[in-house]
């Protein structure tokens, strides 16, 4: 891998403020001076130092994000704020979002660069669950607990599989599990049996649930964590 991609790609600067870092003298591999943004190095073996720091290469990012309501789930929009201005200190890398949340809808989403981890997870294939807490605007009745169970069709090639539907004590709120990721599609069952959603969260997908993470704010998943929906 090339010394200046590697440095870029790990925030140190652009490539050509790289070059810059090289001509005052500022990187070290292996603690030799390095003079050529084209050096190949080995970040899995060689020790690379920029004053004095040394710099560990991650190939990609995985991140969980507490959404609050408001922002929309896109790297850029011309009239709404995006979840992607809430990340900080990952600017220079290229993120991308697995599993959107509506702009109104909040809780758990994930962040990566990692192409291959978000078609793993977003592959219909793979029924990864997802766990919402929902409050609509009339009591759910009991028996919707028994229609969301058997699956059902929202529409052509909308073929719904068995959801877990629990009614809290307040009979507005219910907790759901899904396994699909299909647009609106929370709102759009409660809809097709007369109920409105007034607010929509997202608590847990696969074994990964939001803690203690507070809205607005996010973190690094652990390699646990990652190699755990590398395996679901």
């Amino acid at each position: 891998m090339r010394l200046d991609k590697l440095l870029a790609s790990a925030g140190i600067g652009t490539r050509s403020e790289v070059k810059k870092f090289m001509k005052l003298g500022l990187v070290f591999v292996n603690g030799e001076q390095a003079t050529s943004p084209q050096q190949n190095v080995d970040p899995t073996r060689d020790e690379i130092f920029v004053e004095e720091e040394r710099i560990q290469y991650q190939p990609f990012v995985y991140l969980m994000l507490h959404k609050p309501a408001g922002y929309v789930s896109a790297t850029e929009d011309r009239t709404d704020p995006t979840v992607l201005s809430l990340i900080v200190g990952y600017e220079h890398r290229d993120l991308h979002i697995v599993g959107r949340l509506d702009k109104d809808t909040t809780g758990l989403i994930l962040l990566t660069d990692d192409g291959a981890f978000t078609h793993h997870l977003t592959s219909p294939k793979h029924h990864i669950s997802k766990r919402y807490v929902v409050t609509v605007n009339r009591p759910i009745e009991p028996t919707l607990v028994h229609k969301f169970a058997s699956g059902f069709s929202l529409g052509k090639e909308d073929n719904l599989k068995p959801a877990t539907l629990i009614i809290s004590e307040n009979p507005l709120m219910a907790t759901l599990t899904i396994y699909e990721g299909k647009f609106h599609q929370v709102k759009r069952m409660f809809e097709k049996f007369d109920y409105e959603v007034t607010s929509l969260h997202r608590s847990q997908i696969g074994e990964l649930t939001l803690g203690d993470l507070s809205s607005g704010t996010f973190r690094e998943l652990t390699a646990e964590e990652v190699l755990q929906f590398k395996t679901l």
